[in-house]
């Protein structure tokens, strides 16, 4: 099986694997898609952008050598779709997104009949549309992330490590959705997947705080449409996450004034 960006934390790095070359090629016969698994890793390490175009480099060379009818070739495209991404989180070059787009789009029509990986490449496509979504608004590209997402759930087993991760991306999808076109049928649904994502990460878990804050957010959500006996629940779920989450981590100060919101709400309305 492909393991393509399918490990969890960690370097990913082979024992004995040797280091990358300064040239950006594929040093000592390692496998492409291994080194830029390797870089990419890296690269969240350090965020030293050179890291990335090696990377894609690395990916590029994998999309080459291997034959359209080899998993490992849709994989190669699906690192070149989250690899583009990242580039375009840093750069905000309006083409890596749109070539994020492309590759994903070719990932997801190369993979082979019986592709365990087609998931993982139908969720990084998916990404990618939310992050055009959020840049352009439009309807169609939000539609497509969800469409995606529960397509990914219906093929994941129900006990795949990855579920959970899907299960908070819909999640995430469908509130997009909702705060753009309002719908509370939308909103439901999302707290259904968010509530799925966290009780299928057990405490502990590094993404344990994130999935608590995410559900808090859908059902602060649905309390803004009046709902307001939501505001209890989802106070409950940010005071725990800010809790869990760490000291340093970015989304500490937004989590705590959302906190704050929420117990000013409480008491304006008496609960």
């Amino acid at each position: 099986m492909v393991k393509w960006f399918g490990r969890q934390g960690g370097s990913g790095r082979r024992e004995g694997a040797p280091a990358a070359g300064a040239g950006g090629g594929v040093p000592g016969g390692e496998e492409p898609l291994d080194l830029a698994d390797r870089l990419r890793l890296e690269y969240g390490r350090s965020g030293d952008p050179a890291l990335l175009r090696r990377a894609a480099q690395a990916a590029e060379e994998a999309v080459r050598r291997y034959p359209a009818d080899d998993a490992r070739h849709a994989s190669a495209l699906s690192a070149l779709c989250m690899l583009s991404r990242l580039r375009w989180e840093r750069e905000r070059d309006a083409t890596l997104l749109e070539r994020s787009l492309e590759y994903g789009r070719r990932a997801v029509d190369a993979s082979p009949p019986g592709d365990p990986e087609l998931p993982r490449h139908m969720s990084s496509l998916a990404t990618s549309l939310q992050e055009v979504f959020d840049r352009q608004g439009r309807a169609q590209d939000i539609d497509e992330a969800i469409t995606l997402y529960r397509s990914c759930l219906d093929l994941l087993p129900r006990a795949h490590p990855e579920r959970a991760g899907i299960a908070s991306n819909l999640a995430n999808s469908l509130l997009r959705r909702a705060q753009r076109f309002p719908d509370p049928a939308v909103l439901d649904e999302a707290v259904r997947h968010a509530r799925a994502a966290l009780a299928d990460t057990p405490p502990g878990d590094p993404m344990h705080a994130v999935r608590l804050v995410n559900l808090g957010g859908v059902l602060f959500a649905l309390a803004r449409t009046g709902q307001v006996g939501h505001l209890i629940e989802a106070h409950e779920m940010y005071e725990r996450g800010l809790r869990e989450l760490p000291p340093g981590h970015p989304a500490r100060g937004q989590v705590q004034a959302t906190v704050q919101q929420l117990r000013q709400l409480r008491q304006r309305f008496g609960f």
